[in-house]
């Protein structure tokens, strides 16, 4: 069957009988419908299983590595009391569109990023408890059966435990990075962002048995002025890695750090904020590390996609920078207006919202030459 890209996507809840919905996208480049949406399968409520079709903050999504099921988090789903996980079907035909199966209430509060580990296997970070404040979870799913399960162990080790990105290693072991207090996001004070500043080695059977904690820089030049404290978006573990090590970043420094089991401390092996002439600016630092472990695609600063080599951990270089406000290839493309039908050039896009363009979520298929960049607007307080 011909590739097809699936993409959890929101709707206004303003617009009449306004659905969540995954977007089905023609992914083949021969195709004369290249890019382009061959349909829509919306979520549909159900309030006898406290599903609501809309409001639930689409977020991140993932294919289990049997490929027969495709997973989506509603990151706000809680606020309307409604669950927040959504298994579906792949068909035999993938052009058909994801089928709904069934929505979980799983350990924790608002799901963030999902790993497949294998069949219909998940594991997903929850960045809170159910009560919105810490400790969040990480939790396993298994799709086949619906049946989640904590895999935190001993709740009371996990102190101001919010974790965002995570990475698994080969024992099964994961490292987990501490991103935001999600409570001081609903204020309207930017200052009072609450973000967290650690990393977690957490065991097989759950159990804590590392916390590092990094240092919050105190000269106003060293941060991009947002909240307080650095916030790590995003953690990736590098495949192959003999010594089972992962890339962590920080969101409000822009710096790149190095970790691993068997090191006593992080190293900084990359200040990225260089892309940017040492400017300063929030950006989630979503990474994608290819198969071989060689090379590391990362959008940075909602503005910039960083081609990296990772061949040598602890002294990456840059490879390639892609502008998305200046490159020369987008001169003409437009883009659409957040809420809006309307379309502008990627140029007055930017123009107009200080160059961000919101890139957010990056995914590179495996064996796939191509890679896939999502916008992704979260408007503070």
């Amino acid at each position: 069957y011909p590739a097809v890209l699936y993409v959890w996507s929101g709707q206004d809840r303003s617009v009449t009988n306004a659905a969540d919905f995954v977007a089905v996208v023609d992914f083949d480049e021969t195709s004369a419908s290249y890019g382009h949406i061959l349909k829509y399968v919306p979520l549909v409520s159900d309030s006898s299983k406290s599903i609501g079709q809309a409001g639930n903050g689409p977020h991140h999504s993932s294919i289990s590595s049997d490929g027969k099921y495709f997973i989506t988090g509603g990151l706000l789903s809680f606020l309307l009391k409604q669950k927040e996980v959504f298994v579906w079907g792949v068909s035999s035909n993938p052009t058909n569109g994801p089928e709904f199966l069934y929505a979980l209430d799983v350990p924790g509060g608002c799901p963030d990023e999902f790993l497949p580990i294998g069949d219909a296997k998940f594991i997903v970070s929850m960045i809170y408890n159910e009560s919105a404040v810490s400790p969040g979870d990480m939790t396993f799913i298994d799709a086949s059966t619906g049946v989640p399960q904590s895999l935190s162990k001993g709740k009371s080790a996990f102190q101001n435990f919010n974790p965002h990105g995570f990475g698994r290693v080969e024992s099964g072991s994961n490292f987990a990075a501490d991103y935001i207090e999600p409570l001081s996001l609903t204020g309207t004070d930017t200052s009072k962002i609450s973000f967290r500043n650690t990393v977690r080695y957490i065991f097989p059977d759950g159990s804590l048995t590392r916390a590092l904690n990094f240092d919050t820089p105190t000269e106003a030049s060293a941060t991009s002025g947002v909240g307080q404290g650095i916030g790590f978006m995003k953690l990736k573990t590098i495949p192959n890695d003999p010594l089972e090590r992962s890339f962590a970043y920080e969101s409000n420094t822009n710096k790149l750090y190095l970790l691993g089991p068997g090191m006593s401390e992080p190293k900084l092996v990359y200040d990225l904020s260089q892309v940017s002439g040492h400017k300063k600016a929030f950006a989630t630092g979503i990474t994608s590390i290819f198969p071989n472990g060689k090379r590391l695609l990362m959008a940075f600063q909602m503005r910039y996609i960083i081609l990296l080599d990772i061949t040598k951990p602890e002294t990456p270089s840059i490879l390639r920078i892609f502008d998305f406000c200046s490159d020369k290839s987008l001169k003409n493309e437009l883009i659409q207006v957040s809420s809006s039908n309307q379309t502008i050039t990627f140029r007055q896009f930017c123009a107009q919202n200080k160059n961000k363009v919101g890139s957010h979520v990056l995914v590179h298929p495996k064996g796939e030459s191509r890679f896939i960049v999502i916008n992704y607007f979260l408007k503070f307080g």
